[in-house]
């Protein structure tokens, strides 16, 4: 690595990206020169040169020399103020994926620090999120682990992405789309959760301008349009509060308005309905002080000033938010009528609104930024990501948890003894009880806001005192499931109700046991307390132990007329299957001609079967029968959760008669989630017929967040033509994911 860096004249117009190496390293070097001793510096210059030779045959898509993006990266990650070792691991985060450097080689030229965050980032840059839901929630928990690992790592890649970014539009439209989505659904909200607020407003309105972009233009001419009016309006404000900021004694401090991003404006016109004109608090104003104290004066001398408006004052140095950041916001109303929202807060709370998580490093010894692992342990969000990575093994749930409780805006609510609790909005009074502690959650029979009775499911708002009213008799219910947000309380309930129903499987099973091993001359008891039997059985099973077994067998997962065939062959007595549904047989036969043609029961023709609408089995999947009063058999998925319910004493076996029906009988039903664009519905309704099935019905919704939900009910030969219609469907560019949903709902 002796060779010299390319070195090319042609220099770039816009300061935000470079066309010459040498012009983006001199911009780094002055960056640098602002916080870093002159030794680091050496090492970060060294990395240059070290990548500009791995990168010397590589162009980017704008035709610069490829170096140009690590060293921008490098220079975004300055603004954060972040460590040597960061910005060198900037400068080569690609150098191992798409060069034939080694990460032996870097460690080997700049230490074990800067290879484990080259190899962090090299291993983040092979995740693609645009996929299936089982691979986007593999690819998440990916991120979650080196995020957790060295959180440098992910600020890096947002630098990265960033860059990204602000150059999308030399690829093409369908990739520059994707990699908005992509941008906008993950690496802005993370960067939010992160408190680096300047990086994540910029990546927003990229993502606007990429996915909306008519409605990028119309607000950015709109802004543009009453320019002086608007600058007029700002230097007012501003004047107005320096003069009553002093009036009021306060001397040291900084008063500052901007226009608020378009994505903020875009998302308030989406979400009210507004149009632009009606839209009158563009701006947002800060006041900078030095002390706590002086915030709550400065908040004073505000409302003294103009009224405040109702309900949109927000203390978060009170109740700062999960990634720290602390500031009084309140909205006034000036005489003319337009609202001003202004933020008030510290030097140090400043600071940490612009820098984020990298403003708790400690910076020592001249300057160098020693990365504090202790600080990571204020970030209770990430530690909570940690924890639902390992333990919720379902995707839908674990996407479920990392969208509801990472994403979702905060309130703050009290419990009676003043303790805050932060909760995502939409949580509701028992999402408060099972935040405070499982087993209060389990006992909620009611709950207090502000000393009101409500019910359980009553949304909460800010400044909501919630008192919990429980009952050592109370217990949670599948109904509950509809009551709660956020991802905890839905997890500690899914859990009891999963135990609640290995109890009642294991009672089933012991009963159905119970009444076999009678007809065969043996007793449940007998065996229960002779361990050589039990575990005569249990090995039969092909069990673990004789609880499972009894659990298994509730569950109707065990045949107990073959296990007992096998484990007593000599007084053995068979129980016929067919006098089971012969009853049900002689019941249904000859009331109705319109038997089901392609489902065998137990071997017996002419009885009238149903299929189970809460799962909606298709030919080629497995399935179970249970006798129905009235309706003969109802055939069920084997994987249905409701099945489960049912009377194992009614089941009874069903067979396809063929992997796949002759006519276009089987309803099944799809979601996709789209990218939101003009004329979806027909190109996915095109997909779905040249797949060869037909459509029922179908329903769309379309988000504040520019994605759309289509629910499909489709008619199907079976199985097989179900996975062909998915695979069509999920390759088309704007779909996000496709799944087999049980039920369809229709909007309210």
């Amino acid at each position: 690595m002796s060779e010299k860096p390319p070195k090319v004249a042609k220099r770039s117009a816009d300061p935000i990206d470079f066309d010459d190496p040498e012009e983006a390293w001199r911009h780094l070097d002055a960056n640098l020169k602002k916080y870093m001793p002159p030794e680091d510096i050496a090492v970060v210059q060294r990395a240059y040169e070290f990548g500009a030779v791995a990168h010397r045959n590589q162009t980017r898509q704008t035709g610069a020399p490829y170096i140009t993006h690590p060293l921008t990266v490098a220079n975004i990650l300055t603004g954060l103020r972040i460590d040597r070792a960061s910005i060198v691991a900037a400068i080569l985060h690609d150098v191992v994926e798409d060069t034939e450097v080694t990460l032996a080689e870097v460690k080997e030229s700049f230490g074990e620090e800067v290879s484990e965050l080259v190899d962090g980032l090299t291993k983040i840059s092979k995740i693609r999120f645009s996929s299936t839901q089982e691979r986007l929630a593999e690819n998440f928990r990916k991120m979650i682990v080196a995020m957790a690992k060295d959180l440098r790592v992910i600020l890096i890649k947002l630098s990265d992405r960033l860059h990204n970014m602000r150059t999308l539009d030399h690829l093409p439209t369908t990739k520059r789309q994707r990699v908005a989505l992509e941008t906008v659904e993950i690496y802005a909200p993370l960067a939010g959760r992160l408190g680096i607020y300047g990086i994540k407003s910029e990546l927003e309105d990229l993502c606007l301008r990429q996915l909306k972009p008519e409605v990028y233009a119309e607000i950015k001419k709109n802004v543009a349009k009453k320019r002086e009016a608007r600058q007029s309006y700002i230097d007012e404000v501003i004047d107005i509060l320096k003069e009553n900021l002093a009036k009021y004694g306060l001397t040291d401090f900084e008063v500052y308005g901007r226009p608020k991003h378009f994505f903020s404006i875009y998302k308030k016109m989406s979400e009210k309905q507004m149009d632009f004109e009606d839209i009158f608090d563009l701006f947002a104003f800060r006041i900078i002080v030095n002390s706590v104290k002086e915030c709550y004066e400065a908040l004073g001398v505000v409302h003294s000033v103009w009224r405040p408006m109702p309900g949109r004052f927000k203390d978060y140095i009170a109740m700062p938010k999960p990634n720290l950041y602390q500031s009084l916001h309140t909205t006034v109303v000036r005489p003319e009528g337009d609202p001003a929202e202004i933020q008030i807060r510290t030097r140090g709370m400043h600071e940490v609104s612009e820098l984020g998580i990298a403003a708790h490093w400690a910076y020592k010894q001249k300057g160098h930024a020693q990365y504090n692992k202790a600080d990571l342990q204020k970030f209770s969000w990430l530690r909570q990501m940690m924890q639902w990575q390992t333990e919720l093994q379902d995707p839908n749930e674990f996407l479920e948890a990392v969208k509801v409780d990472l994403f979702d805006e905060e309130i703050f609510v009290f419990t009676p003894r003043g303790d805050v609790i932060a909760l995502p909005m939409k949580a509701s009074c028992l999402d408060f009880a099972f935040n405070v502690h499982t087993d209060l959650g389990s006992k909620t029979i009611g709950a207090k806001i502000n000393g009101r009775m409500v019910p359980i499911k009553t949304l909460l708002k800010s400044g909501n005192i919630v008192e919990i009213i429980t009952s050592k008799n109370q217990k949670p219910s599948k109904d509950w499931m509809n009551y709660v947000y956020t991802s905890k309380a839905k997890n500690k309930i899914r859990a009891f109700l999963r135990i609640e129903q290995r109890e009642r499987g294991r009672e089933m099973g012991k009963q159905l046991l119970s009444q076999q091993l009678s007809l065969i001359g043996k007793s449940f008891d007998s065996i229960e307390n002779t361990p050589k039997e039990k575990d005569h059985l249990v090995s039969t099973a092909r069990e673990g132990n004789f609880e499972d077994f009894l659990v298994e067998i509730g569950y109707g997962k065990i045949d107990i007329d073959g296990l007992l065939r096998r484990a007593y062959p000599t007084s053995f007595k068979p129980i016929d299957d067919k006098k089971i549904v012969s009853t049900t047989q002689a019941k249904f036969k000859g009331k109705s001609k319109k038997i089901q043609s392609g489902v065998s029961v137990s071997g017996i023709d002419n009885i009238l079967v149903h299929y189970a609408r809460c799962c909606n089995p298709l030919p080629g999947e497995e399935m179970v029968g249970f006798i129905t009063r009235g309706r003969g058999v109802t055939v069920h998925r084997g994987n249905c959760a409701r099945s489960l319910d049912l009377d194992p004493q009614r089941k009874v076996p069903v067979n396809w008669r063929s992997v796949e029906s002759t006519e276009l009988g089987h309803a099944a039903i799809i979601r996709v989630m789209v990218q939101d664009k003009p004329g979806i519905l027909g190109e996915i309704s095109t997909a779905i017929s040249m797949a060869g099935a037909n459509i029922n019905r179908a329903q769309i919704e379309v988000g504040s967040d520019m994605t759309g939900r289509l629910d499909f009910e489709i008619m199907v030969h079976g199985l097989g033509q179900l996975q062909t219609v998915i695979g069509k469907v999920e390759m088309m560019p704007f779909v996000i994911s496709v799944q087999r949903i049980n039920e369809y709902k229709n909007s309210k």
